[in-house]
């Protein structure tokens, strides 16, 4: 009778241990007891006990923080998430003041309210209101390519732009808004445009073009030398018939052709001096907040 008595107390004691092991292996990290239809119900010292339900079943999640929607109230033995009860409320700090309130109210003093009261403003990043609300501006873009005059090639210089956004509007009597466009100086990766089909807009290579797009470029190559040619013969037939002509008709035709040179002189001068302006421009590596104030842009 004693050996059974004490056999049957050693299977009830190792079914124990047995069953009690087997629930720890199926609990989930940080769970202490657990069942296999509820989940975790005691957690470890410092985790929250979160009661996730889907539909009419709840089950247990021991976590590090609640979710948002609730907050986290600690006692001695456990610590659990609460759900926040306040009206309109997304997010709370305690069953009394709320952290974040739902579209479009506003949460002032741990409440949610339509308005901001008489002599707050209302700060659209924080959604809080405040006697002061300065300018607040994003981060800066990643600067734009090396342009001039809507073309990425054909000059040796260009500008770059990099711009950012308002975040926080401010208040009338807040801080205003710093510059939220930079343009700088930069040089262009390439200096000859190759693409002629394209009003020397993009760049594009040789190789990429169809076959329909290069015979189209060897016609016009063809072209305009066939046009050179025969300005050439045009000009050496006119020399002949001026030297024909009267020595006033000839003073007249020198008159021009000074001008004219005159003219084009006057064009490579100005070329020359704005090279010069942009190597001045670009070397000093000045940041402009407006493209207006640049006096080089043409």
């Amino acid at each position: 009778m004693i050996l059974r008595i004490l056999l049957t107390l050693n299977l009830i004691l190792y079914s124990t241990v047995y069953s009690e092991e087997r629930t720890k292996r199926s609990c989930n990290s940080g769970c202490i007891r657990c069942s296999e239809v509820n989940g975790c119900y005691k957690c470890r010292p410092r985790l929250f006990l979160y009661l996730a339900r889907t539909g009419m079943r709840q089950t247990g999640h021991c976590i590090h923080s609640c979710p948002k929607g609730y907050f986290g109230v600690r006692h001695e033995d456990y610590s659990i998430c609460n759900k926040c009860q306040l009206e309109h409320c997304n997010a709370c700090f305690s069953n009394s003041y709320c952290t974040q309130c739902k579209h479009p109210y506003i949460s002032y003093r741990g409440r949610c309210t339509e308005s901001c009261p008489d002599g707050l403003y209302y700060a659209n990043y924080s959604k809080d209101c405040r006697l002061l609300v300065d300018c607040m501006a994003g981060p800066w873009s990643s600067w734009t390519p090396c342009a001039r005059n809507g073309q990425t090639c054909g000059y040796k210089y260009g500008i770059t732009t990099r711009s950012r956004e308002i975040l926080e509007h401010p208040s009338p009597n807040g801080a205003t808004c710093p510059s939220l466009v930079e343009n700088r100086c930069c040089r262009m990766e390439m200096r000859h445009c190759a693409d002629i089909l394209h009003n020397q807009s993009e760049f594009t290579k040789w190789k990429s073009l169809s076959k329909h797009d290069r015979k189209i470029l060897r016609r016009r190559y063809r072209r305009r030398k066939r046009r050179k040619h025969k300005n050439r013969h045009k000009l050496r037939k006119r020399k002949k018939k001026n030297e024909t002509r009267k020595g006033k008709q000839r003073n007249k035709d020198k008159k021009r052709h000074k001008k004219k040179n005159r003219l084009k002189n006057k064009r490579k001068r100005r070329l020359m001096r704005r090279k010069e302006a942009w190597k001045v421009f670009c070397g000093n590596g000045i940041v402009f907040n407006d493209l207006n104030s640049i006096p080089l842009l043409d």
